[in-house]
């Protein structure tokens, strides 16, 4: 089973990022919180009404738990692998979620030690929904749709810069090892716990991840078009739209795959530049 160290090396990187990540998010935060913070002062005046810092500030809790939620959840999505649109919006809503569900009580917990009480969870619960909402609808959507934008940039930068690509794999099947040239592939699909490789009229079984594999192909002949199939480029004929979003592709040994919405356009790219296209 080939590894790659990259792999390896990443996993022993996280702690470090985490802090890195939890640094950089407390001084945006706190550049936030001051600036909500003068705005109140300034509402205050112009309202010509009182301005209380300690009332302004309690109001700011929102902003605070974005923090350690943030830090967090940069943490979870190092592992995770964003090839969906359902994923991502899990990952979108959840902490939303969380979010709502321990404002209102860290929320009462300052209104009952400095304020005597004065703020109830139904009170601080409407009063965000009502105002804050969107903050957090935006805020997450951001992070983790950025996230996903440089996960996707990342990997290409790092397949890019990782020569050589694999030319052969090895495959055990008992006392025998079959020598398959990667050049001979077609396709190569998940087939938990191994990966089905497919060459023009043979297949093997392969105990690897479909990562690991893909991590050390050259990736402008191969491409995932669907979070379970990575295909060899050249040994596509055609590919024509189902008229949802998602395509389906033709290989020179009839086989016909389908191209997941998600990876269209990155098909699409890598498609046009190994192929003479004419209009």
């Amino acid at each position: 089973m080939i590894q790659t160290i990259f792999q390896k090396k990443n996993i022993y990187s996280i702690p470090t990022d985490i802090k890195k990540n939890v640094r950089i998010l407390l001084v945006i935060f706190i550049c936030i919180i001051s600036l909500t913070i003068f705005q109140d002062f300034l509402e205050s005046n112009r309202n010509g009404s009182s301005f209380h810092f300690s009332e302004s500030i309690l109001f700011k809790t929102i902003w605070i738990l974005f923090i350690p939620i943030l830090a967090m959840l940069s943490r979870i999505l190092k592992n995770q692998n964003l090839d969906s649109f359902g994923k991502t919006a899990f990952f979108i809503i959840t902490p939303i979620i969380i979010h709502l569900l321990i404002l209102p009580f860290v929320f009462l917990f300052f209104s009952v030690l400095f304020y005597n009480g004065r703020y109830d969870i139904y009170k601080i619960l409407s009063y965000t929904l009502a105002n804050d909402l969107y903050k957090l609808v935006l805020i997450y959507s951001v992070f983790v749709f950025g996230y996903r934008y440089l996960s996707y940039k990342l990997t290409d930068i790092i397949s890019s810069n990782k020569k050589p690509y694999i030319e052969n794999i090895i495959i055990n099947n008992g006392k025998y090892n079959t020598v398959v040239e990667v050049s001979n592939i077609y396709q190569i699909k998940a087939d938990t716990p191994y990966i089905s490789i497919q060459l023009k009229d043979k297949k093997y079984l392969h105990k690897e991840t479909l990562k690991s594999i893909f991590a050390q192909l050259n990736h402008q002949n191969f491409v995932r078009v669907h979070k379970s199939t990575i295909i060899n480029l050249d040994k596509v004929v055609l590919f024509k739209s189902r008229l949802n979003g998602d395509y389906d592709i033709f290989l020179n040994n009839d086989a016909e795959i389908r191209l997941s919405r998600t990876y269209v356009s990155n098909f699409k790219s890598k498609f046009k530049s190994t192929h003479q296209v004419t209009i």
